[in-house]
């Protein structure tokens, strides 16, 4: 049985009082008072309630005592359970009209709590599912296979990951039982149809112009592809590139060495690199991106080419790497890319 709590309780008399002139309260499947429109009352046992609940009915309440005060009381049944009660204080004539229209909106209300408190264990249940997928030392037992159905995955059919990451405030939604919500910015979607891939893009795109997308290879696990495509997405991050959507294919040399780079000094990239403020680390990515070209860098950046200059030299100095040298403009592009992460 459904099981009111005094939260949701209080919040829906709070809800119903701008609209109805009486006081209310909402008393679990004992009688006991969880919700009013009156705090002391809350923690007490209603006998109005008591006794709507033992006979299954509205009880209207005509004489008031220190006990019980004037009013109907109404059982709320969910599924032909009754899972507590609804009162409305006040004169019985008076409030009688509100009582029907009152229980038929905490019922609605109720169902809709149920509801979202439904989905939300579904969502649970469904990333401890990605999350024990995207872990390379899962094993697929047959309990995973067939739970694995449920969200139209075949597991012992090769697969590729697309990653969606979509800077804030936008949020991502997506209804496809294939797709993993990582966070509010952020998604993830097994794609076992090569068909799929394109409308996928292409859906993405209309919707989310800004967001960046990274597709891994086809691999027989999940969690192959999920580090693929997040190698991926930190490096089209990282170098904040013209484009938005990368394959791991086209820069799996990069995402390797970063890789091994990252297992063997994981510290070592971001101390110089964390001392520049944003609009340095913007001067950098343009730059690199710009193949070094010093007037199209200033114009991209809207500023004169003595700033960029300047800018570029205080990178210098705080980092220790000279963005115009080649060894050291290799390893500002992987800062940049662990940075992104």
């Amino acid at each position: 049985m459904y099981e009111l709590n005094p939260t949701e309780a209080q919040t829906i008399v709070e809800r119903m009082m701008k609209d109805i002139p009486y006081n209310i309260n909402i008393m679990n499947h004992s009688g006991v008072i969880i919700g009013s429109g009156d705090p002391s009352r809350i923690g007490t046992t209603h006998q109005g309630a008591v006794e709507a609940i033992k006979q299954g009915r509205t009880i209207e309440i005509y004489e008031e005592d220190d006990l019980v005060k004037k009013g109907i009381n109404i059982p709320i049944d969910i599924n032909g359970e009754i899972i507590g009660v609804v009162g409305i204080s006040g004169e019985v004539a008076e409030t009688r009209p509100f009582g029907n229209l009152l229980k038929s909106t905490v019922i609605l209300l109720i169902n809709q709590s149920i509801d979202f408190n439904k989905e939300a264990a579904d969502q649970s249940i469904k990333q401890q599912f990605f999350h024990q997928v995207i872990n390379r030392d899962t094993i697929y037992t047959p309990e995973l296979i067939q739970r694995a159905l449920q969200y139209e995955i075949v597991l012992t059919k090769p697969s590729l990951i697309v990653c969606v990451d979509a800077p804030a405030p936008t949020r991502l939604r997506m209804n496809d039982p294939s797709a993993f919500h990582i966070s509010a910015h952020s998604l993830c979607v097994v794609i076992q149809d090569e068909r799929q891939l394109n409308s996928l893009s292409q859906d993405i795109r209309s919707r989310h112009s800004n967001a960046f997308i990274s597709i891994s290879q086809w691999n027989d696990t999940i969690a192959a592809g999920y580090i693929q495509a997040k190698s991926a997405m930190r490096i089209v991050k990282g170098l904040n590139m013209n484009e938005r959507l990368i394959y791991y294919s086209s820069c799996e040399l990069t995402a390797n060495m970063l890789a091994s780079l990252h297992s063997s000094t994981p510290m070592a990239f971001d101390q110089q690199l964390f001392k520049l403020d944003k609009e340095m680390i913007h001067t950098l990515q343009v730059y690199l991106n710009c193949n070094l070209n010093l007037n199209e860098t200033a114009s991209q950046l809207m500023i004169h080419r003595n700033t960029l200059s300047y800018r570029l030299s205080k990178i210098h100095s705080i980092t220790g790497k000279d963005p115009k040298n080649l060894l050291d403009r290799i390893e500002l592009l992987f800062m940049l890319i662990h940075h992104s992460s």
